[in-house]
Order: structure tokens, then C-alpha cells, then sequence
């Protein structure tokens, strides 16, 4: 009885749900159908000629050969022999979403920041935009990821169906991922200003969700968002490559996934990527070739920005040799023809038709889980597929139609034949002969009119032929001509058109003639056109050899990674920096980055055959310069200074290891440097402590096991004294101290509080505070894990620190500039404070007025440790020369000179025990230098850094005259591209700046550095 009582209600429950009512007629069902005669890309590994595609109610039920049986209620479309592929996918796009930013209604529970844009909703946004969505179609898309690009956590992207004309079938998901970036975006408040605050408030917002997951009782729209996405795919936006690196340490500390939005410029980063092992979406936008007419300005163009446009088109096969798995991405086009152009220039340089096909289609389709319903033309997947007259992988193309879950639209109408060949034509009784040639889809035609003339010498009648140009189009069934024909010394203007029979090759319709008379006319094909090549391949596979790109992608890059390697020098005058002094003529070998052995005299010793020998009889061996001070390396700022307090940003999360500031520096001895944050905050953030290990990558400059550090600062900067605002605390050196006092009072008791849940007291109704990374490191410092470096002029405020930290029981450990560090030296050595100074930079500004260029020797003189740092680029590159000066200006010895740029700084970082000497079992960071390095006539030859030569003098000259011939070479492949009228675009030469202690924001200053 229940069984019955079921069944009778089954119908009625089918239809009980609401449905949206029709306006008039029922439309009829025009999304199901039988397209035949096609050739069908099944998938990347299947093809189907001559098949057929059977689909009802915008499902695929059947796809096979091509078969006389078809359903004899579904209509018959025609293919023509167009080649069917599976519709594309887009996972990065704006589609929709305007870029003007609206104003928000951000009352409520949301995060503190505006950069954090977790909860929006791009549906609430969206407006369909069908100019670009019909480009999209141009290019084979059927379904998008659009999302808002604006923010740090941008939100959710929604999952769009294109070409569906009816609004509720073009949703697949209103929050299908989400999104992510290193840009703040249109957010009005101050913090982030940095790169590296970028990361930390990113950090720190997956720390509190992580707590507000588990914990929070209070309503966060932003943090419940960024939870239930970790459901979904999440993409990251990259605008460096190497932000790969950033983005993976993200991934390790939160063991969370992302999908990576690429460069396309991953080749440049060498085979790492087999072991990143990340989801990449590339783009093929490639850059245009620059316009040389000016050769000045073309000897301007960077060797990287050169190299970038030749070797472009050949990342996605590098990824694919690599088998490094990717989807692409067509986010930088306008137009579908420069889509295409892209995919068969990619195509010439190796990259497979079935990779192209899979990146496109099967891997976005499985990122985005939607592979059971789109990404193949497979039965009860959707119908959406686009139609091309050609195979668009192997030829130029034309769309003429798409399918959007079955629904049909026609872009370009396909030629009902080949009508190419000659005619006679009767136009009103008139003969004429007509040619039809181009294309198939579109026709040129050329019409002759026979006409009989006198010679003008014999009198005598003879045939002459008159021939001229005519416009022909075509449209569905339809063909209209129009020539204009001089006859019997008039021209006479013909417009016609006509019906085509394409059984038989005639046409025949009316027009009409110069007076406007109505006429009738016809033809009949005598012959057919002999088409030789009808599709000339778009892309010709280039087997040329390309050079090999350097590692890093600049002009004194290398062609091949840097290993260590067997350096023995021979016959050295070695500087030891330690008791032992100079010892003259000596052996110095290196074997796996270290220090093996050091013989005296001319003994002998074994060579192992891959050795690198190298004799160093009249030269000075020493142990590398350690620069206490640096900005150099860093990208997107160097100051975080939207808030008083940074020490939750990393220096490290910044690492730029292109800058050619490592290398110019490793041509002046420099192997080591600690990258400090600026100083635009009383607490600053973490330092970085780097080998300069040029060609490697950003991870691999890092000391392993380095002490940990971070930046104070006093004085004019903290103050803001020149920024010309007063927005931030604090306005008053008066109010530096009482950041500090409140800081570490804070630091303390949150400490405590994580004692109270976790430690041996432990509450057990008490509930974890959430992770704090300012606190956290502000501990590090209170308890003396983390050594403070401090910015410091006027010895007021450097009596207040020292005070301060007596007071929480800690020591500072350096204060750098101390340009009035003479004054109370003897405090500081009684505080057990290191100081690291400039040679005799003073009066830049107020508070160095007191500054003289003995400081460093009265100091050394009081005991203290003292360093010479550079805290600037170019001093960086000379520092050899800047502890010469205080033997100049304060009588130090050469001994204790030397020691300022080397063992002292070594020994300020606390990394003494590893470098700053030359000893048996220390880091093999060696120089060999023309002569006394105190000398301003001394140069490097040779610049080792973990036993691998970095600089060569030798190498550099010949790198020097293979950039010449490399740099000749492409901008003559550029001079080709434009003549055979490729796009270009203009050079706008770019200045190059630094970073300095007060450059505020992400961009390199051009000013002089004040510090």
C-alpha cells in the first residue's frame, strides 16, 4: 500500500518545486541536436574524424563516428568538416567585476584591515560585460573564474558559464575559489606599506582564523570566510617570480595549498621546480619587441628585458620538459588573434598540441572539480564546445560557432562551398568572365568584360580584354558582387546578388547597373580553382639553438648554477685576522665550502684532479668583508612604517636575488651582510643575515642557523620629523620611550597568558590567546633570543634604550651609525654594547652635526667592538676603503682596520665562529686581492662564498664581451621582427634607485641617502 500511495505521488513531487513562468509561447527547446560531420577533439589524447555529436538538453548523450542512424526528433546541424574542440577554461579573470572600487559598507564584524577582503562575494558585483565575453568565445572559452583583483585576501571567485541567455543557467558556483595577492589594493589605511608587511598581516591573518576556527565566540564575517575556503581551490597572485618562494613558505607554515598565478618567466628559475612541486596557471601574453630606431636609447634596454621578450615563448615547454604540471591562463589579452598568435608561437618553440590542448581544458576542469560535467566532449558532460573552419592548433582560424550547455551561437557563418574557380557570367545580356580566388570563407574576385576595338595602324576589329576587381561576401546562401567596368569609354557601377546553388556551382538573382536600372544575371563555374595549400601551418617547428638563459636573468648572470667545487691558492700572502697574523706565501685549499687546510711555505700537499689551482704568488688572500649594515637585495621596501611597531615583519620575506647589487659587491670582497629594516618605527622589523650567494636562489642566501635580529630605531626618523604628517605615534623622542616601555609590558604579560593555558600551571578553563606575531617577537627580544641592531644618533637617546633594557633585564646588542658613540663609550662598554659606524659621513642632517671621523678609533681605543658598515649600495662596494680611513683620521692600526670590515662584524652578528678569519674549518669566504686591500688601488680577482668563486675578474671581462655579442644578436632578431611588421613598443628608460634607511614605501629612492 505504501509502495502505491508512493508511486501515485512521485509525478506531482517532480513538478511541486516552483517553477519561473512563461511570459507568452514556451520557448522552445533549442539545446538539443545532432551536429555531424565534424572532426571532434575529444580530449588531449583523442580525435574523432568525420563524428558526430548528439546532445539533449544541453547533455552530450553520444559521440562516435559519423553514423546514418540519428535521432529522428532532434534537429541535424551540418558541420562542414569544422573541427569541434572542447570549450576552454579560464580560472583567472575579471569578467564582470568592475575595476572601480565602490564604496564598501564595511560597518560590522570584519577584520581590523581593509586589505583583508576575505568575505566579498563577486556575485554581488557582477555585471555581464558581453564585449568581452564574446572575445573570450573568440578565443574558445565557455566558462571563466572571475574574481575582484583588490586586496590581499581578494575574496571568492564565482564560476561563470559565458554565452547562456538565460541568467540562472550561468552560475556554475557563486564561490567556487578564492584568491589572494601581495598587494594591499585600494585599501585607505596606512599598514601594510611593505612587501614584507604585505606577508605579515597575510600570516597574521591565517593565524587568527586558525584561533577563531577553534575558539572565537565573536562574529568575524572575514575569518569565517577564510575558513570555509580552505574547501576550495585557492589561487595566489604572483608579480615576481621569485614570489614562488614567498608564497611556498606560506604553504609550510600553514600547511595549506595554494594554486599559483604565474609570470611566465618560471624558466628563468631553473629546474627548481620539480621539488616546489605547486600548481602553476602561467600566462603567454608575451612581451612585444621594443622600437630601436634610437640606437642610443636601445643601448639602454636592460640584457634582462631582452633576454625576457626572445626567451618568452618558450616557458610553457619548458614547464612541460620539466613535467612540471600547469593550466593556461589568456589574462593579459584583448583580442583572440593575439591569443592564438601566442599559443603558435609556443607551439614553433616545442610545446605539444595535446599539452596546449590539456592546459586549457582537462587540468582546469580538475583544479576547479568540475571535471565530471566540462573539460572533454564525453557523454553526460555539458555541451560546450566550440566550432573552428580549421584545427586552431595547427592553423589560422576562424570560430564560427560556440556551444554553451547545448545553447547555440553563431559568430561567423561557415562558407556553404567552395565557390572558388572561374565563371562565365551573363549580366543582362552582357558576357563577362568572373575569378573567384582568396579563401574559401572569404573570397577575392577579379571580373573581365570582352570588348571589340580598331587598331589603330591596319583599322582592323581585334579582341580586347578589360579586367577589374570585385568585392564579394557572402552570407548564408546569399552572394553579392560589385565591380565597377569601363565599357564603351564609360564606367558603369554593378551591384548584384544572387542565390548560390552549390550542387551545380550557379548563381543567378538580379542587381542593377550604373542608372539604376534592374537587371538580371547569372553564372555557371567552368572550372575549378586547383588549391595546392588551403591551410599553410600557422607554426613551423624552430630547432635553432637558443643560449641558455642566465641564472639570475641579468647581464652577470651565469649560464649554469654555481657549485662548490676543489679552490687551492697557491703561494698566497694570507691575512689570517687572527694571532697567528700574516703568513707569507702560503696554501690555502677549499673543499665543500669550507676551509680544509692551510699550509705554510712552499710544502707539498695532494691535489685532488678536479681542483681549480690558482696562483696567488705577490697577492693577498683575506677573509671576505662582512657588510653590519645593508639594503641592498630587498624588493618592494625596505620600511614598514604604517605602524610604530614592525618587528612582525621579516627582511627575509623580501629577498630580491637579482639585484645587481650582490654582484657589484661581490666584486669589492663583500660576502656577507645583514639586511636591515629601515628605520621609520622605534621597533622595526627582522633582519636578515645573508651569505651574497649571486645565482642562487633567495632561500639559499640565508645563514643557516644565523642568530636572530631585528632594527630599533631613535631620533628624526621615528619621529617623523620630514614626512609632513602627524598621524602616527610617536611625534616626540619623548614618546619613542614610552612605545618601548609599553611594548615589552605587553610582551610579558602575553607570555604570561600563554603560560596560563599551556604551561605547567595550566588552566584548564583558560583559553590560548591567539598566536601575536609582533608579541611573539617582541618576547625574543625581552628574553634575548632576539638581538636588537638600533639606528642611533644623539647619546640622550641612546642612554634612554640602554636604561630600558637594563630595566627588562636584557642587553642591546649594537647600535649602528653611533655618530656621537664617542661621547659615552665608556657607558656602552659597560652596558657590553657593540657599535657600527660610518667612516667619516656627518652633517647630513641636524642630528649628525656632532658626528667626527675619529669616532670608530676612540672607540676601538674604549674597548668597544666597532664595525664599519656601509648602509648604502654604493658605499657597500668599497668598504676595503672605508676602514682604511681611520687609519687616516684616527691613527687605528692596519690590523685593527681591517678587523672593522670583517672579524668585528663577524663578531657583532655573533657569527665569529664561522667566519671573519681564515682558519681550518671556517666558511670558505675567501678574497684574493691585487694588493693591500687598505689600498685604494687594491681590486678582487677572485670573491668566494662557501667555497664557490662568485667573482672572477678574468670571467667578468670575457662575461662582459658575451653580453656585447648576446645583446647584438637579439636586438638584431628585433630589428627583423619589425620589419616583417610585428607590433612594437617604445623603451621608457627606467631610473635605477636604492634603498635606504628613510626610503619609505615599496619603490627605491632616487635622493640622496640621509639614513
Amino acid at each position: 500500500m505504501i509502495r502505491y500511495i508512493l508511486a501515485l505521488l512521485l509525478p506531482f513531487s517532480v513538478f511541486s518545486q516552483a517553477q519561473k513562468p512563461e511570459n507568452g509561447v514556451k520557448t522552445p527547446n533549442l539545446n538539443s541536436f545532432v551536429l555531424t560531420n565534424v572532426t571532434i577533439i575529444v580530449s588531449p589524447d583523442k580525435t574523432i574524424e568525420n563524428g558526430t555529436i548528439t546532445v539533449r538538453n544541453g547533455k552530450i548523450v553520444a559521440v562516435d563516428k559519423f553514423t546514418l542512424t540519428t535521432p529522428k526528433d532532434l534537429m541535424i546541424i551540418d558541420g562542414k568538416n569544422a573541427v569541434v574542440v572542447p570549450s576552454f577554461i579560464e580560472v583567472n579573470s575579471s569578467l564582470g567585476i568592475s575595476s572601480e572600487q565602490k564604496a564598501e559598507n564595511k560597518m560590522g564584524p570584519y577584520y581590523w584591515n581593509h586589505a583583508i577582503r576575505a568575505d566579498f562575494d563577486p556575485i554581488d558585483w557582477y555585471k555581464t560585460d558581453e564585449k568581452l565575453m564574446t572575445e573570450y568565445q573568440k578565443m574558445g572559452f565557455g566558462a571563466v573564474l572571475t574574481h575582484r583583483n583588490d586586496g590581499l585576501a581578494q575574496g571568492y571567485g564565482a564560476f561563470i558559464q559565458l554565452g547562456v541567455t538565460n541568467s540562472d543557467n550561468q552560475l556554475y558556483s557563486s564561490k567556487a575559489a578564492s584568491f589572494y595577492s601581495f598587494r594591499k589594493g585600494s585599501s585607505p589605511q596606512g599598514y601594510p606599506s611593505s612587501l614584507v608587511g604585505s606577508i605579515a598581516l597575510l600570516r597574521q591573518t591565517f593565524y587568527d582564523a586558525q584561533w577563531h576556527s577553534e575558539y572565537g565566540t565573536e562574529a568575524n564575517y572575514s575569518l569565517d570566510a577564510i575558513s570555509q575556503q580552505l574547501k576550495k581551490p585557492a589561487f595566489f597572485q604572483l608579480e615576481n617570480k621569485s614570489d614562488i618562494f614567498r608564497v611556498k613558505s606560506l604553504m609550510r607554515e600553514f600547511k595549506r595549498d595554494f594554486t599559483v598565478l604565474g609570470t611566465g618567466q618560471e624558466q628563468f628559475l631553473g629546474k627548481i621546480w620539480d621539488t616546489l612541486k605547486v600548481q602553476l596557471v602561467i600566462p603567454i601574453n608575451f612581451p612585444e619587441a621594443f622600437d630601436l630606431k634610437d640606437p642610443y636609447l636601445a643601448h639602454q634596454i636592460p640584457f634582462s628585458e631582452l633576454k625576457t621578450w626572445e626567451m618568452a615563448p618558450r616557458n610553457p615547454a619548458f614547464l612541460m620538459n620539466q613535467k612540471v604540471p600547469f593550466i593556461t591562463t589568456a589574462a593579459g589579452h584583448t583580442t583572440a588573434a593575439d591569443f592564438w598568435k601566442h599559443i603558435h608561437q609556443s607551439l614553433a618553440f616545442g610545446w605539444t598540441v595535446n599539452d596546449v590542448i590539456r592546459s586549457l581544458t582537462v587540468a582546469p576542469a580538475t583544479l576547479l572539480g568540475v571535471q565530471k560535467e566540462l573539460g572533454t566532449i564525453e557523454i553526460d558532460k555539458w555541451a560546450n564546445f566550440t566550432v573552428y573552419d580549421v584545427n586552431p592548433f595547427l592553423y589560422q582560424s576562424k570560430v564560427l560557432e560556440v556551444y554553451s550547455k547545448g545553447e547555440r551561437k553563431t559568430l561567423q557563418n561557415a562558407p556553404i562551398a567552395d565557390l572558388r574557380g572561374t565563371y562565365s557570367m551573363n549580366i543582362d545580356g552582357s558576357k563577362f568572365w568572373l575569378e573567384i580566388s582568396g579563401t574559401a570563407s572569404q573570397p577575392e574576385g577579379k571580373v573581365k568584360f570582352m570588348r571589340t576595338i580598331q587598331d589603330t595602324l591596319t583599322f582592323a576589329n581585334k579582341t580586347d580584354t578589360v579586367s577589374t576587381n570585385a568585392k564579394i561576401s557572402l552570407l548564408n546562401n546569399d552572394i553579392s558582387i560589385h565591380f565597377i567596368q569601363l565599357i564603351d569609354g564609360e564606367k558603369q557601377t554593378f551591384s548584384l546578388k544572387g542565390d548560390i546553388n552549390p550542387r551545380v556551382y550557379i548563381f543567378e538573382g538580379e542587381g542593377t547597373n550604373s542608372k539604376g536600372k534592374w537587371i538580371k544575371w547569372s553564372a555557371l563555374r567552368n572550372k575549378k580553382n586547383e588549391i595546392k595549400d588551403e591551410n599553410k601551418q600557422a607554426w613551423t617547428l624552430d630547432t635553432l639553438a637558443i643560449p641558455s638563459p642566465r641564472f639570475p636573468n641579468s647581464a652577470f648572470g651565469f649560464t649554469a648554477a654555481p657549485k662548490p667545487t676543489v679552490i687551492i691558492f697557491e703561494q698566497a700572502t694570507i691575512w689570517t685576522n687572527t694571532d697567528e697574523g700574516i703568513i707569507q706565501e702560503g696554501t690555502v685549499i677549499v673543499e665543500n665550502g669550507k676551509i680544509k687546510a692551510i699550509h705554510r711555505g712552499s710544502g707539498t700537499y695532494l691535489k685532488p684532479n678536479d681542483a681549480i689551482v690558482i696562483n696567488a704568488k705577490g697577492k693577498i688572500l683575506t677573509t671576505g668583508i662582512i657588510d653590519e649594515h645593508s639594503h641592498i637585495a630587498l624588493t618592494r621596501g625596505v620600511n614598514e612604517g604604517g605602524q610604530a611597531i614592525a618587528c612582525e615583519v621579516r627582511m627575509e620575506d623580501a629577498l630580491n636575488e637579482e639585484d645587481i647589487d650582490i654582484y657589484h659587491q661581490l666584486a669589492g670582497g663583500v660576502t656577507a651582510a645583514q639586511l636591515l629594516h629601515g628605520s621609520a618605527n622605534p621597533i622595526g622589523g627582522q633582519s636578515a643575515l645573508i651569505k651574497l650567494k649571486w645565482g642562487h636562489y633567495p632561500n639559499e642566501f640565508l645563514i643557516k642557523n644565523a642568530p636572530k635580529f631585528v632594527k630599533f630605531a631613535l631620533g628624526e626618523n621615528v619621529k617623523q620629523s620630514n614626512w609632513g604628517s602627524s598621524n602616527r605615534f610617536p611625534q616626540t623622542r619623548m614618546g619613542v620611550e614610552q612605545v618601548y616601555i609599553d611594548a615589552f609590558s605587553r610582551a610579558l604579560a602575553y607570555h604570561q597568558s600563554k603560560g596560563t593555558s599551556t604551561g605547567k600551571q595550566k588552566d584548564k578553563n583558560a583559553t590560548p590567546p591567539a598566536v601575536d606575531l609582533e608579541l611573539e617577537a617582541l618576547y625574543e627580544i625581552v628574553s634575548g633570543d632576539r638581538k636588537i641592531t638600533c639606528h642611533s644618533y644623539v647619546q640622550s637617546e641612546i642612554n634612554m634604550l640602554m636604561h630600558v633594557a637594563d630595566s627588562f633585564g636584557f642587553k642591546v646588542n649594537t647600535f649602528t651609525h653611533i655618530l656621537e658613540g664617542y661621547k659615552l663609550a665608556d657607558k656602552m662598554k659597560e652596558h657590553g654594547v657593540a657599535a657600527s659606524t660610518f667612516s667619516d659621513w656627518w652633517a647630513y642632517k641636524f642630528e649628525v652635526l656632532d658626528a667626527i671621523p675619529q669616532n670608530a678609533s676612540l672607540m676601538t681605543d674604549m674597548g668597544l667592538t666597532v664595525a664599519i658598515n656601509s648602509d648604502d649600495a654604493e658605499m657597500g662596494r668599497r668598504l676595503n676603503q672605508e676602514a682604511a680611513k681611520t687609519i687616516k683620521y684616527g691613527g687605528s692600526t692596519e690590523d685593527q682596520a681591517w678587523k672593522m670590515v670583517t672579524l668585528n662584524p663577524a663578531k657583532i652578528l655573533h657569527l665569529d665562529d664561522r667566519m671573519g678569519t681564515v682558519q681550518v674549518g671556517k666558511d670558505a669566504d675567501l678574497v684574493l686581492w691585487t694588493n693591500n686591500p687598505l689600498s685604494v688601488t687594491a681590486k678582487p680577482l677572485y670573491t668566494v662564498v662557501d667555497g664557490e668563486i662568485l667573482f672572477d675578474a678574468q670571467k667578468d671581462f670575457q662575461m662582459q664581451q658575451e653580453i656585447a655579442a648576446e645583446r647584438a644578436r637579439i636586438i638584431a632578431k628585433m630589428t627583423e621582427e619589425a620589419k616583417k611588421g610585428e607590433p612594437t613598443k617604445p623603451y621608457n628608460r627606467k631610473r635605477r634607485g636604492h634603498f635606504h634607511c628613510n626610503t619609505l614605501g615599496e619603490e627605491e629612492s632616487f635622493e640622496a641617502n640621509e639614513h
